[in-house]
């Protein structure tokens, strides 16, 4: 019997759906849903979405659902971890609490240590307010059939997917994604995340984004300037060439990749993957399963 996953990664005005068999490692659907309020604050938006959704298209029994959030709709941190630490974990506490402008108790925190958990030399902090986490947990989400089985941010999903699909070596990879309202590129290898740079949404331009790339690419020096680009503005075509242009006349040349194939994955043949690059978070959402 097929085992689906539904992933899902959810923005202030928009839906990424992928629906994954796993055994397989098959899409057989993606898709990029707009909405007309805000799915992450307003979870019956989420709900209603999905509800809609599943009943304009045939589908297979779904057997367990991952959601994703947009990293600008919560706090994400990249925390460097000193050697001489006894306890990572109260550390990376301590320094998220002493890092944001508000109470740590009103967030949700998920940690991930890398290179691992029992040698930890990073994490990445991401956190949520608790409502929002608590309203996606709920009795009432549960009886629409919607309620996520794993959560998760979209930073630890993307880099689950380049390890998962691409393999990690030594040597540094470039993410970038771009949405409407928040750019962020990021660097791992083998051992984890190395390095994030964000953009919020009023500074978001080819221009700007290219300049984020190369600051990044500054402490990699000998990494090959390859960038895999995602995210709803992927989909943009006149954004997407005006940002490979900019990228390629820097001093140091960067190219950009649109991250619209998967290896290890295959794909329903009669079907729509036009808008693969945009649900990119999605499908790594799925991965918690796999």
């Amino acid at each position: 019997m097929q085992k689906v996953c539904l992933g899902i990664e959810i923005s202030q005005d928009g839906v990424k759906i992928a629906l994954v068999e796993l055994e397989r490692r098959h899409i057989i659907k993606i898709d990029a849903v707009p909405t007309s309020g805000n799915s992450i604050d307003d979870v019956s938006v989420y709900s209603s979405v999905l509800s809609s959704w599943v009943r304009s298209n045939l589908l297979p029994k779904i057997n367990s659902i991952a959601v994703a959030f947009s990293s600008c709709n919560g706090i994400m941190r990249l925390v460097t971890i000193p050697k001489e630490t006894e306890n990572a974990l109260n550390y990376v506490n301590w320094e998220f609490a002493y890092s944001i402008n508000s109470k740590a108790s009103n967030y949700k925190t998920d940690i991930v240590f890398y290179p691992s958990t029992r040698k930890p030399e990073r994490a990445i902090v991401t956190a949520m307010r608790k409502k929002i986490i608590e309203s996606f947990c709920s009795v009432e989400l549960e009886k629409s059939g919607f309620k996520p089985n794993y959560l998760m941010a979209d930073v630890c999903a993307l880099y689950n997917l380049l390890e998962y699909t691409e393999g990690l070596s030594s040597q540094p990879k470039c993410i970038l994604k771009a949405d409407e309202k928040f750019a962020m590129a990021f660097w791992g290898n083998e051992t984890g995340p190395l390095a994030i740079r964000l953009l919020p949404k009023d500074n978001i331009s080819p221009k700007a984004v290219a300049e984020i790339l190369e600051s990044g690419f500054k402490e990699f020096t000998k990494a090959k300037k390859n960038v895999k680009f995602c995210g709803e503005l992927s989909g943009n075509a006149e954004f997407a060439g005006e940002l490979a242009i900019a990228a390629k006349d820097l001093r140091e040349s960067i190219n950009l990749q649109l991250w619209n194939s998967l290896s290890k994955f295959s794909l329903e043949k009669v079907g729509d993957f036009s808008k693969l690059s945009q649900c990119i978070g999605a499908i790594g959402a799925t991965l918690s399963y796999i």
